[in-house]
């Protein structure tokens, strides 16, 4: 009877807490913050390790992301930037995604290894993946962004844009982009879409 009743209490134990772990199990997609934001922002990764710290003093004249370890506060320049950016972690905290928003009519996406700043340019990938790629690359405004992650090494890849009168005009491509260098082209449009 002893038994039976610790029985009981476990299954009402596991029951009562599955969604709390179900829950605790599930791993939300970082999100992307657009910068600036005023003269600082900070940008923690989804474990805490890092943070991505954006300072825009003077107006923004100057704009400089830099990476930090939480723990030691031990601080490395990623880059200065011109323009506007948008950032986002991969859920695992390893890597994150900068769209280098340059010019108004260019747009490039970088991913950089947190502990060491290796940098991986999308746009390689992406050419190496489809070489069609690269008459829209090298258009008057082509825009290469990052949307999301889909997974720690994967992104969600946008390449937008079009050239003033001439071929091939307007186009927006999506691709799922793989960081060891798999490039799936998921769609292709004549028109260009944010």
């Amino acid at each position: 009877m002893r038994g039976n009743v610790s029985v009981v209490f476990t299954l009402i134990f596991l029951l009562s807490t599955w969604p709390l772990l179900a829950a605790s199990q599930v791993k939300a997609t970082p999100q992307v913050v657009s910068l600036p934001k005023g003269e600082a922002s900070l940008i923690p990764s989804p474990n805490g390790k890092w943070a991505l710290i954006f300072q825009c003093p003077n107006d923004c004249r100057e704009r400089k992301l830099w990476v930090e370890e939480t723990s030691s506060h031990a601080r490395k320049l990623v880059k200065e930037y011109g323009r506007s950016l948008d950032i986002s972690w991969a859920s695992d905290s390893r890597l994150f995604f900068v769209n280098d928003n340059s010019g108004s009519t260019d747009a490039r996406c970088y991913v950089y290894e947190a502990a060491s700043l290796k940098e991986t340019d999308v746009a390689k990938i992406v050419l190496a993946g489809d070489s069609d790629a690269e008459q829209f690359l090298n258009s008057g405004h082509s825009y290469l962004r990052a949307k999301r992650w889909l997974n720690s090494h994967e992104l969600l890849v946008v390449l937008t844009g079009h050239n003033d009168g001439s071929p091939p005009g307007a186009f927006t491509l999506r691709y799922r982009v793989g960081l060891t260098g798999s490039v799936h082209k998921l769609s292709q449009h004549s028109e260009e879409e944010p």
